[in-house]
């Protein structure tokens, strides 16, 4: 059987598939209801790309499908709805290096770089040519341990904090 139709690889694109989706509609979105719903799709997002077995790196290249104004257009419309919860402190990105201070990163630009990994995969899935969808599965996994793990975790954190304390209900 192909690594590419194992079970635990079909739950994590559907999950990722989900997640794209949420990001491309939230234009209009209550802060309240985008925060809430981010908060419980976040950690599945986290658990499923956990759960994915060991992968094969496949030969060759798939190009990504996100251009930059698709970047844009997510990352803005996300900073739209969280309006002036948006930003928040991390210690744990690469710019922190540098500093004896936390950085202030932003809620919507680490979704965006999320969505950016998890949408060229499912575009890769949506092709169905087995080559591409082993090259971009394998590329996202790597990226998750490198990079997007980190930043989903940070917004999760600054998502949480913004449910929990009650300022995702505050217009």
């Amino acid at each position: 059987m192909n690594n590419i139709y194992r079970h635990d690889v079909l739950e994590f694109v559907t999950i990722a598939t989900e997640f794209c989706k949420q990001l491309e509609q939230c234009a209009g979105s209550e802060r309240a209801e985008f925060a809430t719903f981010m908060q419980r799709l976040l950690p599945m997002v986290y658990l499923k790309a956990c759960l994915v077995e060991e992968v094969e790196e496949g030969f060759g290249f798939v190009d990504p499908v996100v251009t930059e104004a698709d970047y844009e257009y997510i990352r803005s419309n996300i900073a739209a709805v969280l309006r002036d919860a948006n930003d928040y402190l991390d210690v744990f990105c690469e710019n922190f290096r540098y500093s004896d201070a936390p950085v202030v990163c932003t809620i919507s630009e680490s979704l965006a770089d999320v969505y950016q990994a998890l949408r060229n995969m499912v575009e890769a899935f949506r092709s169905e040519i087995d080559e591409a969808m082993e090259i971009a599965l394998y590329e996202c996994l790597e990226d998750f341990k490198l990079r997007w793990g980190q930043q989903l975790l940070g917004a999760l954190r600054a998502i949480h904090e913004l449910v929990a304390s009650g300022q995702a209900d505050e217009l």
